[in-house]
């Protein structure tokens, strides 16, 4: 799997994209990515875990004009956390994978 998180980093491929336009295609990113992941754990025995991690994502879908309007400290700051919270599913996935019989 490629690095998820940097994709998620990575934003508009556009560079003459406006401010706004790059946020909302990160937070169209992380929705997308946290979809993803909900979507590895349908064999988890912890759905508890996986409607988490959908309503979350639900919730962020909802903000994301919000979220791109946001001042550059608080957007950074929820790109950040994103990312942190990207990492530890990914990690819990990987710990997950290892203890499952193929």
């Amino acid at each position: 799997m490629s690095d998820i998180v940097s994709d998620l980093l990575r934003l508009s491929e556009d560079p003459n994209a406006d401010p706004r336009t790059r946020r909302r295609q990160t937070m169209e990113r992380l929705v997308q990515t946290l979809l993803a992941m909900a979507d590895a754990e349908m064999g988890s025995e912890d759905a508890q875990h996986r409607h988490s991690i959908i309503h979350l994502t639900t919730i962020i879908r909802e903000m994301t004009g919000r979220i791109a309007e946001a001042d550059d400290a608080t957007f950074s700051a929820i790109v950040r956390e994103a990312a942190m919270l990207i990492r530890s599913l990914q990690r819990r996935q990987a710990d997950a994978a290892r203890f499952t019989v193929h």
